[in-house]
């Protein structure tokens, strides 16, 4: 019941202050200049404000409005409004508060801002915002303490930061502007850097938290946590990874764009490049160009603006930005339309498989406009694109921070390109590079002169760039469609000539294994897959090249052996010069070992991704037989056979060419032995077998 009570009296007291508030309309309108004017606010305490009855009454009513209890609304500076003050205070990271309201407090206390922490906030965030209100409030005023970090608090560590130049540098403005003299202004720190610099490492800790990358906590001292900090958000921001702060360090850390001075290997423009455009990019140490495949005829990308940038040596980069500078242009109608457009855009043009391509985000989207409407385009735009893309091109943003990290954390994009130029928008204003960047606009400049000015925006490229490099004259590589007839076609001939059989139908699809000619003793499979990696198990590689083996003695110890074999048994060793005809260029890989109760033989056969065709990779397919071992034979010849196995494996790892005969020949002595009981071609390995110093075992 007291419960009730108390929440019907404070109704009643709410009541009662819209009622008071309402009634002093005019009061307030008086009040407003003083409130956004500390100076003319004065001081209110307890012992002031007699005179000051409205004031106080808005007092009380803005801390019921952000949750401290004055208890009551009466226009008397009571104890209760001299704690609530208090309680304020300690929120706000004020050590010894006092119970008065100045202009800072009052001007804090009639806005929207929060001093406890938010569900969305961040404990370490809300540390580094009380913090800067203990230290720097007579510069900074009182801002938000809920653990969310945004303008408010990075504009804070600018003034704080400016608070620490001027000591050195007393013309220094303090006005929370990221400038130039800001930036020159700033020291280098190190592992070396003292006492003296224990202000200037607690902001630098703060900004390095808040882009990502922790310090172990607040100290002040440039120990092992914040080096290694340091050196990791460099290396991730694209700078030289040395673990000082310097001033490309707190640029990057402080400002979107960072150290406009630097010079990025890419650039993007709207105009299109002659010859001597393209030669003033090249001599200015681009390598990489942004290009619109989309727009008006003044600035989309052609086939003979391509052959330029080919001949320059260039790389593009290709932008789809069909507007796209309001939130009305992202519909889901809108995202059907171009998702389709982009990928004949990006196919007439030639552009090769894998390329990336970005679809531009060119205003300052809010938290409404990427849910509503940026996040559902973006997803119809992907499931479209996916139906009509055969060429493995992949879908990037150009914009904010925000946006591109919300699209990239929803799958939507593979790579971002951030407009980090546009360092008033909100989505660049405290918000992390988007880990996915492979592109950061940082400044207009331009370069060359006479014929070859022209203006730029200038890129930095991380590691995960990558460009398309366009001849339009020569032909187009295949699609992926044309990709998989062509893997399939290789595949077939291999298997043919490995012998199987005629008739045999496969599958081929990633990491299927297909048994073929099932049955004792014998069972035959064969696998298609990408994982063309060189295997470590292999006994035996050859290379191929142009079809022919590169060891000239394998293919002569193979003719040598055949040649030796009446008809019938010659169909019991594959054709392996057939099979390099068909590999082309790759590689044999030759294991031997044991699955189950099966000897286990297999052929991995790597064909080079110039075989098939650009973007798609090298590939792999791998025969392997499986003998089951015949119960009935012999024990007392199959342990002798075992035994001559092991006994002559490390004598025949040094020399490669017995190792060779042994996998393809040898071997199948043991196997017979094993599965037939001895009968089949023993006489002709027992021959082949002397020649190379060995005898089979009786």
């Amino acid at each position: 019941m007291r419960v009730i009570r108390n929440v019907i009296k404070l109704l009643t007291e709410l009541k009662e202050l819209v009622e008071l508030l309402n009634e002093l309309t005019e009061s307030l309108e008086e009040v407003k200049e003083s409130v956004e004017d500390a100076a003319k606010v004065g001081t209110l305490t307890s012992k002031n404000t007699a005179a000051k009855k409205n004031i106080v009454y808005i007092l009380q009513g803005g801390l019921y409005c952000k949750g401290y209890n004055p208890n009551g609304l009466d226009g008397v500076y009571s104890t209760g409004v001299e704690n609530a003050v208090k309680k304020m205070r300690t929120d706000a990271g004020l050590t010894n508060p006092n119970g008065n309201a100045d202009g800072a407090f009052m001007k804090a206390l009639l806005n929207m801002d929060a001093y406890v922490l938010s569900s969305r906030g961040d404990a370490e965030v809300r540390k580094i915002q009380r913090n800067l209100n203990r230290d720097y409030t007579a510069v900074i005023g009182l801002i938000p303490c809920d653990g969310i970090f945004a303008k408010p608090t990075l504009k804070a560590m600018i003034k704080a930061l400016q608070t620490e130049q001027k000591k050195t540098y007393p013309g220094t403005v303090v006005d929370g502007i990221w400038g130039t003299n800001t930036m020159n202004h700033c020291p280098l720190l190190t592992s070396g850097s003292g006492a003296n610099y224990k202000r200037y490492i607690y902001l630098l800790q703060y900004a390095l938290y808040v882009n990502g990358y922790k310090t172990n906590g607040f100290d002040g001292v440039y120990g092992t946590a914040t080096v290694s900090a340091v050196k990791n958000f460099q290396a991730f921001a694209g700078l030289s990874a040395d673990g000082k702060a310097g001033k490309p360090t707190w640029a990057s850390l402080y400002v979107s764009y960072g150290d406009k001075s630097r010079k990025g290997k890419a650039c993007d423009c709207m105009t299109p490049l002659t010859t001597e455009k393209a030669k003033a990019l090249v001599a200015d140490g681009r390598k990489y160009v942004g290009r619109y495949i989309v727009g008006g005829e003044n600035k989309c990308l052609t086939l003979a603006e391509e052959q330029v940038i080919y001949d320059a040596g260039l790389k593009i980069i290709p932008i789809y930005q069909k507007s796209h500078n309001a939130v009305s242009c992202f519909t889901i109608a809108k995202a059907e339309e171009e998702a389709k457009d982009a990928y004949t855009r990006l196919v007439n043009l030639k552009f090769p498989n894998g390329t990336v391509f970005y679809v531009s985000v060119d205003f300052d989207a809010s938290d409404a406009n990427i849910t509503n409407a940026i996040v559902p385009y973006f997803k119809k735009f992907k499931s479209v694109f996916a139906g009509v893309n055969k060429r493995n091109y992949k879908i990037g943003v150009y914009g904010p921070r925000y946006v591109c990290s919300v699209l990239e954390k929803n799958q939507l994009t593979s790579s971002s390109f951030v407009c980090d130029m546009s360092s008033g928008f909100s989505g660049n204003i405290g918000r992390k590079l988007p880990s996915n960047w492979a592109l950061d606009q940082i400044s207009t400049v331009t370069v060359g002169t006479g014929a070859g000015q022209i203006q730029i925006d200038n890129n930095i490229a991380s590691s995960r760039c990558s460009g398309a490099s366009i001849n339009p004259k020569a032909a187009m590589g295949p699609d992926e469609d044309q990709i998989a007839n062509r893997r399939k076609a290789i595949s077939q001939n291999i298997i043919s000539k490995y012998g199987l059989g005629n008739g045999i139908s496969l599958n081929l699809s990633i990491e299927l294994e297909q048994v073929l000619l099932p049955g004792p003793p014998v069972e035959v499979r064969v696998k298609e897959s990408f994982e063309a990696e060189a295997n470590k198990n292999a006994v035996y590689s050859v290379s191929i090249t142009n079809g022919k083996f590169e060891d000239s003695e394998f293919e002569v110890a193979l003719k040598n052996i055949t040649g030796k074999l009446d008809a019938k048994n010659q169909s019991l060793v594959p054709d392996y010069v057939g099979m390099a005809t068909a590999i082309g260029n790759g590689r044999m890989e030759f294991e031997v070992g044991m699955e189950n109760d099966k000897v286990v033989f297999s052929v991995k056969c790597v064909i080079l991704e110039k075989e098939v065709g650009a973007g798609s990779g090298d590939f792999a397919v791998t025969i392997k037989q499986l003998w089951s071992i015949e119960k009935n034979a012999p024990e007392g010849v199959t342990q002798q056979a075992w035994d001559f196995f092991l006994d002559n494996m490390p004598k025949l790892s040094g020399n490669r060419k017995c190792i060779t005969v042994f996998q393809l020949l040898i071997l199948a002595v043991i196997i017979v032995i094993l599965c037939f009981g001895g009968e089949l071609l023993i006489p002709f390995f027992a021959e082949l077998l002397a020649s190379f110093g060995y005898a089979l075992p009786v």
